[in-house]
This record gives C-alpha cells, structure tokens and sequence, in this order.
C-alpha cells in the first residue's frame, strides 16, 4: 500500500476520534452556534474562493531565528460576520484536537487575523519537492498542524501578548462559535 493511503487512512482514524462537536471533515471550517450545532460548513475551496484574501507576512512567536512568513487565506473577521458572530463580544475557537482558545471580536477588528490555509514556498520545500520552482504558496500540511491556522500579524501585537496570549494562534482550526457567557 502506497504512502499516501495510509496517510488517508491515518486521518480517517483521526476523524472519527477527534473534534468531539467539531466538524467532522479536517478540510473545512464550521460556523457553530452556542450548542456546538454547525449553522454554516466551509470547504477549503469555497474560503479559497468565497472570500476575500489576505496575505500577513509575520514571524510567529516560535519562529526561529525572527524568520518571517508569509500565510495567505481570509480575514478571521469575514468568516465570523458569514455566520453572525462577528457581532458577540467573543468567539471560541476550535481545534481538531478539541483545544478551544476564547479570543475577543476586540482583538479580532484591532489585529485582523486571517483563516491561513497557505504559506509561502521555501527553498527547502522546493528541494523536497513541496513547491515547484517559481512556486509562491502551497498548503499548510499536516506536519505543520494544517491545513488551517490562525495567523496574527505578531509585531503588531502589544508585547505582553507573547507568551501570555500565544493561545490565539490556533493550529488546525476546524470551527468557531460564540464564547458561553
């Protein structure tokens, strides 16, 4: 059996024991309500194509050596105004491992965080064959805690944010739904 099949096969296993409440597919991302519930399910392709794009070019606080990225995808905030929720004064944040971070809309209009579901090529991943020559962006992979990420501009963050407020960097983000209040 070929690698790629047992990597299928890995995440299958792993979607069927994880993100309790959490959508089920790891390639997409929930708008929930309250009760978990998914009011609103977007595919990779439709955040691809039915939002805006941004791209932040930041480091990230476990960046070594101050290199910076480049992480492309929409806007944090779109993605909660799609399902209403841009109008609480806090969201949960899902991960596919049922890590859940409660950020502030506060924040999220302050620092405009985007929904990463791309990266910019390295030559490293030119060499291992991640990226063709002359590539810019390919997809956050699964070694990188993807295919999604929430990305923060870090050095406009207030200082004190680093190490205290690192949780808003969620990896592998599969839903958001209103903080209990």
């Amino acid at each position: 059996m070929k690698a790629s099949a047992f990597a299928a096969i890995g995440i299958s296993i792993m979607v069927a024991t994880s993100a309790q409440g959490a959508s089920v597919d790891p390639e997409s991302f929930a708008i929930e309500d309250a009760s978990g519930k998914t009011v609103k399910l977007f595919s990779s392709n439709q955040l691809r194509t039915e939002f805006k794009t941004v791209t932040i070019t930041t480091t990230t606080p476990w960046s070594t050596d101050g290199a910076k990225i480049q992480w492309r995808g929409p806007p944090l905030l779109d993605l909660l105004h799609s399902g209403g929720l841009d109008t609480l004064s806090s969201v949960q944040i899902v991960a596919y491992d049922d890590f859940i971070s409660d950020i502030t809309l506060d924040e999220i209009r302050s620092y405009g965080p985007i929904l990463a579901l791309e990266r910019s090529c390295t030559r490293a991943d030119v060499t291992k064959g991640k990226c063709q020559a002359g590539q810019q962006f390919r997809a956050i992979d699964l070694d990188e805690k993807g295919p999604h990420f929430i990305v923060w501009p870090l050095d406009k963050l207030p200082s004190s944010y680093v190490p205290a407020r690192n949780s808003i960097w969620v990896f592998f983000p599969v839903a958001a739904r209103p903080s209990p209040q």
